[in-house]
């Protein structure tokens, strides 16, 4: 699959038809702005910002409200009515009017009850006490303090004992002591330092609380009710208010979202007295339906031509990928989009992520259920990995038929195969280890041909003979790499592909131009190029070269985990049947298989996702991949959704 393909607009007018221009554009969904000051370069005359935002104001009262009791559907995307912002504020006065008074008594009253609520737990630490507390809050000359420090410090008072205080404990619990302490109002400053020390936690109690603590928590209770019920008035009260007025506040936000988003998209024009110039990328496949939209509006001069490849913005992009590719993409963002000239290595992604997870994690049985569990995650809650889980999940069940696989039972596709008469068939991973490391190893050089390949192909494209030609990911490094096979293959199979003498003076050749590739590179490119010391040039390239051929063995040599999980899936499996030998042949082992296999499917299968997209960002895109492009983000307008937001604290 490939990159979407582009076109630069450029849209001129007059400024009063601007806004509707901006319009048009957003009910396109298919314009990707750019500030048009970069593309053509600005100057004095021509300036981007076009002064205050008139609905920023509307908007930020708007969200003081409480949105939440608002029904604002955030899929709706026609383009609400305009209303001046000066209505829009004045409205939202009036509303804000109305429910002052109530959100201040509400708000009152929540702070009441959480006071309340504090002041019952600790009163119920002194239950079972006569203490009266309205002769607490009557002393003239006393001062107290009630609260809890740590048990271990209780010991400790012995020490103040001439510090004019009392410490009164009531109730241990937790490792805490909870209690009173006394002292004269010219003492208690000092005595409240003392106290800190100790660790001492000072909890209010209120000062019309009276009776023992059971008569206070009796009445601390029916004060908590009764603000109960005032917090849930006021909350109706404003709940009826916001249902009244729930059309025009809805109305009135989507209108300041709106037309704010419309303000903040005018300074990405260019403005010169009374014309202005807009500019953006579309689709060359969606040309038409922003044509239609456009064409709308009258008096616009509307012209379109090829993305500049030289320009000062980079071209967005857009992936164009078909319905096995799509679902991988979001691996390719995770490590970066293409540049727009370069191109899109999703189907590779694709093809070799699916592949390496069949071959590490491959087993029918679990396969058919990983890929039953991608359907439903992906068809039932728009899980964009269980599109991925389906894929994977098929190849994993396809190599595990040839591995002779079933939920780990490696005898049940026996029979089959036998009557099937392929004789290298069921491929036991504990009887051809050979096959599957030389296998894994074999796939793994393979992929790294494949992308320096696509390397060189991207790199020619951009006339980036350095990198093309000459480097380690260039010609020269795919005929080093492809000698260094062949020499390994003849020394294990003992038949050389070709002679030793002609490998020998490849590899050499190849290790000089890469050697020289800077200056041989500046050469073929026709560009003049400024050789350092030769002292420093030597020592550079030197070591390049010598972690290049490092790099071609570890990346190879990587791969050989690939062969390692084949082996690990079957030894996890074994110690699962291991275990159910061990509980017995009754129902218990069954039990034991079943988990065994879920836990297997969960642990490995996650592990062995990971490590093949870690195959694919280190030993893959490293070579031939930069993902230095940016997004294609048509301008859209999103109106959120505070159904399930918290209040703010100017809403409350």
């Amino acid at each position: 699959m490939s990159i979407e393909k582009l076109e630069l607009v450029s849209i001129a007018g007059a400024v009063p038809h601007l806004n509707e221009a901006i319009v048009a554009c957003l009910q396109s969904k298919v314009f990707h702005i750019e500030n048009a000051a970069k593309l053509l370069g600005n100057t004095e005359e021509a300036a981007g910002s076009t002064g205050d935002n008139p609905y920023a104001e509307p908007l930020r009262a708007l969200m003081e409200l409480d949105l939440r009791q608002i029904p604002l559907d955030a899929a709706q995307d026609a383009m609400p009515e305009t209303m001046p912002p000066e209505k829009i504020l004045a409205e939202t006065a009036r509303i804000s009017d109305r429910l002052h008074d109530l959100r201040t008594s509400a708000e009152n009253a929540r702070k009441k009850i959480s006071d309340y609520e504090n002041v019952a737990i600790h009163l119920k630490n002194l239950a079972g006490s006569e203490l009266d507390l309205g002769d607490l809050t009557r002393c003239r000359h006393i001062v107290y303090r009630f609260g809890r420090m740590p048990e271990e410090n209780l010991q400790k008072l012995d020490f103040y004992s001439d510090e004019g205080f009392i410490f009164q404990a009531y109730h241990t619990a937790h490792e805490y002591v909870w209690g009173f302490y006394f002292a004269t109002k010219e003492r208690i400053l000092s005595v409240d330092a003392i106290m800190k020390g100790l660790l001492f936690e000072r909890f209010e109690l209120p000062e019309n609380l009276s009776g023992t603590p059971e008569q206070a928590l009796a009445e601390l209770q029916i004060r908590l009710t009764e603000e109960k019920a005032a917090l849930a008035k006021s909350e109706k009260e404003q709940s009826e208010i916001y249902k009244a007025e729930a059309p025009l506040i809805a109305e009135m936000y989507r209108c300041a979202k709106y037309q704010s988003e419309v303000s903040k998209l005018r300074g990405q024009c260019i403005i010169m007295k009374d014309k202005f110039s807009l500019m953006g990328y579309v689709p060359v496949s969606e040309k038409e339906t922003f044509g239609k939209c456009i064409g709308k509006v009258k008096d616009l001069s509307v012209t379109y031509e090829k993305p500049w490849a030289d320009s000062r913005v980079q071209p967005p992009v857009r992936l164009k990928n078909g319905w096995f590719t799509k679902p991988f993409s979001m691996f390719v963002e995770m490590y970066g989009l293409p540049n727009y000239n370069g191109y899109n290595p999703t189907t590779f992604v694709a093809i070799t992520y699916t592949l390496l997870f069949g071959i590490m994690f491959g087993d029918l049985g679990q396969g058919i259920l990983l890929a039953l569990i991608g359907l439903f995650l992906h068809k039932k809650k728009n899980f964009e990995l269980g599109a991925i889980m389906e894929r994977i999940g098929i190849s994993s069940a396809v190599f595990g038929a040839l591995y002779g696989s079933v939920f780990g039972f490696e005898e049940a596709l026996d029979p089959f195969w036998e009557k099937v008469g392929i004789p290298f068939l069921p491929l036991k991973a504990m009887e051809n280890t050979n096959v599957i490391i030389f296998g894994a190893v074999g796939i793994g050089a393979a992929i790294i041909i494949i992308s320096i390949l696509v390397n060189i192909i991207v790199k020619l494209r951009r006339r980036n003979f350095e990198d093309a030609v000459f480097s380690n990911n260039g010609i020269a490094g795919l005929v080093f790499f492809c000698a260094v096979l062949m020499l390994v293959i003849g020394i294990i199979t003992g038949q050389q592909i070709l002679p030793k003498g002609v490998l020998a003076a490849v590899l050499v050749i190849t290790l000089l131009l890469m050697f020289f590739r800077e200056p041989l590179g500046h050469w073929m490119a026709h560009k003049h190029y400024e050789m350092p010391g030769i002292g420093d040039f030597i020592a550079s390239n030197f070591f390049e070269c010598f972690e290049f051929l490092l790099g071609y063995a570890t990346n190879t040599l990587s791969f050989i985990r690939v062969g390692g999980f084949v082996f690990s899936h079957a030894g996890l499996m074994s110690v699962v049947f291991l275990l159910a030998d061990m509980i017995g042949k009754d129902h218990k082992s069954w039990i034991t298989i079943v988990i065994g296999n879920l836990f297997v499917m969960c642990l490995e299968g996650l592990i062995v996702g990971i490590q093949v997209l870690r195959l694919e960002f280190y030993e893959v895109f490293s070579r031939c991949y930069d993902g230095d492009g940016k997004p294609f983000t048509p301008v859209t307008v999103s109106f959120d959704d505070f159904s399930d937001q918290p209040q703010s604290d100017s809403a409350a």
